[in-house]
C-alpha cells in the first residue's frame, strides 16, 4: 500500500524546516538537489508523518485545494510548545477545551499551512 506525503510549498526550505523542528521536533529524512546543486526538496518527519518541503509555487487557494493537517499530542507540554511556535507570524483563535479533547485549536502558520492540534 502506498503512503501519503503532504507537500508544503515554501520560499525557504531550511527556514521552514527549522520552524517545524522547533514546533514538532521534526527530523530531516531526505533531501534533493537540482542541476546547480541547489536544494530543491526536503523530506521531513513530523510526529511520524512524512512531509515534503518544496519551493514556493504561486497558486490561487480555491475551495477544494486547501488541506488541514491534524496532529494529536500525547503531552500537553509538547502541544503548547508547538502552538507557541506555530502562532508566531501566523494566526489563531486560541486553544480550547472541547467535548472530544481537553485542549485543541487551529493555527494558520506563517507559511499558510493550517494545523489542527490537540490532545
Amino acid at each position: 500500500m502506498a503512503g501519503l506525503t503532504v507537500q508544503i510549498f515554501t520560499k525557504d526550505l531550511l527556514e521552514t524546516f527549522e520552524h517545524y523542528r522547533k514546533a514538532f521536533n521534526a527530523k530531516k529524512i531526505g533531501e534533493g538537489y537540482g542541476d546547480r546543486n541547489e536544494l530543491i526538496h526536503l523530506d521531513i518527519d513530523i510526529m511520524g508523518n512524512k512531509m515534503a518541503l518544496a519551493p514556493h509555487k504561486q497558486c490561487e487557494i480555491i475551495k477544494g485545494n486547501v488541506i488541514v493537517i491534524c496532529l494529536k499530542f500525547q503531552q500537553k507540554e509538547d502541544l503548547i510548545r508547538a502552538y507557541d511556535v506555530l502562532k508566531g507570524g501566523g494566526k489563531t483563535d486560541g486553544l480550547f477545551e472541547l467535548p472530544w479533547s481537553p485542549l485543541q485549536g487551529y493555527v494558520t502558520d506563517q507559511y499558510g499551512v493550517v494545523w489542527c492540534i490537540g490532545i
